[in-house]
């Protein structure tokens, strides 16, 4: 595996031979919808699309209802300036879209969790909150996600994916790892904290039990691919589908782990019946950092975020605007 990694950039997708559109939400949500949360795709037009792939300031659209995160501030570092609908005419204006997305968004409730093909915005969490009530908030954390310009660039069809916002307890959500058809491994998904209630075996063995069931229904997946699902109370939910590559992050395993434990069958799937399962406990599979944590807002802006939160940047922000009036590089 090693050598593998060293001749090949992603070898786990040359040895899978995994294709990317087939983890596309466009392929995979339309046989699973009843399995997972209420989606609304809107293909994304060709001018937003080079706007999202830009380089340089992340001025905003102009919309109505503006973005919660950015409103009436700016937000700045080396690669990213957001600025609200409030600013001059300079901004782009997408009309059109901005009904769609606010259109998707009453559909699925009011309250949003978007993506493009592939990727979240998770990265853009700094920003306040990933909840999304309006065009505004959806177009504020797409400028501000370097995730989501990985999607632009290699998508040939790029679609926003409108999704239906739940709160979900973070120790109910895993990673599984379904390779030749087959349920090979699962990990918690958050490895950041510990979660009490998975060291509990009879907790873990109910855990176990679900995902073998949520598997083992007849399920149009990839032949290799990373599934999020996350396990409730009553129901086990389809989250995400992930493409098995080196850039989908394993969590508790290592990907050569992962490949070790395939087991391609000949004939139709068998039923799953083992797999290995992780949590993160002791000092076997230890608390590990947010793959998130790399992807953070300038250290003074989180400074100040995690001091007072949005309000308090915003405070800070208007402080500085006014300080500036008389210097060198003017009123903004």
């Amino acid at each position: 595996m090693a050598a593998l990694e060293a001749a090949n950039p992603d070898a786990v997708a040359a040895a899978l031979s995994t294709n990317d559109d087939a983890c596309s939400i466009t392929t995979w949500y339309e046989a699973h919808k009843a399995l997972t949360f209420k989606t609304v795709i809107i293909p994304l037009p060709a001018p937003f699309v080079a706007w999202l792939g830009s380089d340089g300031p992340c001025v905003l659209p102009r919309t109505k209802r503006g973005a919660r995160a950015t409103a009436r501030t700016r937000v700045d570092d080396d690669d990213c300036e957001l600025s609200d609908a409030e600013d001059d005419g300079a901004a782009p204006h997408f009309p059109d879209l901005e009904r769609d997305v606010d259109a998707a968004v009453a559909a699925v409730g009011g309250a949003a969790f978007v993506k493009l093909n592939w990727s979240a915005p998770q990265d853009a969490a700094w920003l306040g909150q990933l909840k999304c009530e309006s065009a505004g908030d959806v177009f504020a954390l797409l400028a501000a996600s370097s995730l989501v310009k990985q999607d632009v660039a290699r998508a040939a069809k790029v679609v926003l994916a409108v999704r239906r916002f739940a709160a979900v307890e973070a120790s109910r959500e895993f990673r599984c790892f379904w390779l030749d058809g087959q349920l090979v491994a699962a990990c918690q998904r958050h490895v950041d904290t510990v979660s009490r209630d998975l060291a509990d075996e009879v907790v873990l063995s109910e855990v176990r039990s679900r995902l073998r069931a949520f598997f083992d229904r007849a399920l149009s997946l990839p032949a290799h691919c990373v599934v999020d699902v996350v396990v409730e109370a009553r129901s086990t939910y389809l989250v995400d589908v992930n493409v098995a590559a080196q850039r989908t992050d394993p969590l508790l395993f290592a990907w050569a782990d992962v490949l070790a434990l395939r087991c391609p069958a000949a004939g139709p799937r068998p039923p799953t019946q083992s797999f290995e399962l992780r949590v993160v406990e002791g000092d076997q599979f230890a608390v590990r950092a947010s793959a998130m944590s790399s992807f953070r807002a300038p250290m003074d802006v989180a400074a100040i975020a995690e001091a007072g939160g949005l309000d308090e940047l915003v405070r800070r922000s208007r402080l500085d605007d006014s300080s500036s009036s008389s210097s060198d590089r003017g009123v903004d």
